[in-house]
């Protein structure tokens, strides 16, 4: 998890939870020697400094101008990577 640690550590609200596993030849996600298994963001811990955006050093974290996020149940604010993914999904800031 060393290659995913700094943007977990540049963020001060601890918003963001990442658990990285390890490539192999039999299962290659991504062109490094780790992927995230799990990414997590909880949009009610996030003061939306942008630091996660300046800290990923793969550029895949941006934030936009929408604000669509209020709602009634705050565990509905924790987006998980399948949700960050998907084209449908416009929380003010995701993962490409």
């Amino acid at each position: 998890m060393r290659g995913m640690f700094p943007l977990c550590g540049g963020v001060p609200a601890n918003c963001i939870y990442i658990e990285a596993a390890e490539n192999t030849d039999a299962t290659r996600i991504s062109a490094g020697e780790r992927y995230a298994s799990v990414y997590n963001i909880d949009y009610s811990r996030c003061i939306f400094c942008g630091y996660c955006v300046e800290a990923c050093p793969t550029d895949a974290i941006t934030h936009g101008h929408e604000f669509e996020l209020a709602t009634y149940d705050i565990n509905s604010l924790v987006y998980r990577k399948e949700q960050l993914l998907e084209k449908e999904a416009t929380p003010a800031s995701s993962v490409r």
